[in-house]
């Protein structure tokens, strides 16, 4: 499994990272498959993206990094206008992983024509996806290209991500994979020589289970 040392630019100064899920999209809503489709997020995800910037008001945030995926970077947007930060930095790396056969699916059609593999990937059995997908391995080394970058920003930077990252994150620090993945759940990360390392400090939004991986 890649780490945050692996590439160009290797990030070697301490930090910290607080690793967010974008808020709800119309399409979480719905419990479509969202992949690299690009879905704003609904009235709940601006409403939780206001929630997040709440919380983090007296925690010395320095910047904000997000996809480029409208979902993540209006999340990013709302938090960084009520900090008074500067609008946020785009790391294309930091992108969902892609599925072109399950974009745009109802979680229904997806256990339909897949038996059992809606709740392997919400219990977080699984790494893998069905059909046509990008390789975990490949998503895996694109998404820590972005954490790496993203800790190169400030000393504490919010990095506005997707579900598909946590589960590199159960990888690479041994984070719980159920503790942070719901819309704007996350947590706190150490970057030490270039490595991450899980700083314990999960958090959701009240009234979220702490059950299930990301919803589909």
């Amino acid at each position: 499994m890649p780490d945050m040392s692996t590439g160009d630019g290797a990030a070697t100064n301490p930090g910290e990272l607080v690793v967010v899920r974008h808020g709800e999209s119309t399409w979480n809503r719905d419990h479509l498959f969202q992949g690299q489709a690009d879905p704003p997020l609904s009235a709940l995800g601006r409403r939780q993206a206001a929630e997040l910037a709440e919380r983090f008001r007296t925690t010395g945030l320095r910047a904000v990094a997000t996809s480029d995926l409208a979902r993540a970077h209006e999340t990013g947007a709302i938090v960084a206008a009520e900090l008074g930060l500067d609008l946020p930095v785009v790391l294309p790396d930091l992108r969902e992983r892609w599925s072109r056969t399950l974009t745009g699916l109802h979680r229904d059609e997806i256990e339909a024509r897949f038996p059992g593999s809606v709740e392997a990937w919400r219990d977080g059995a699984s790494t893998e996806l069905v059909g046509d997908t990008e390789p975990y391995d490949v998503f895996a080394t694109r998404v820590l290209a972005g954490l790496r970058a993203a800790s190169e920003l400030a000393s504490a930077v919010l990095v506005v991500c997707h579900g598909g990252l946590f589960r590199v994150l159960h990888q690479v620090c041994g984070t719980d994979l159920r503790a942070g993945v719901a819309n704007a759940a996350g947590r706190r990360l150490l970057v030490e020589a270039g490595r991450l390392v899980d700083a314990g400090d999960a958090f959701r939004p009240e009234g979220t289970p702490a059950t299930g991986a990301e919803d589909l």
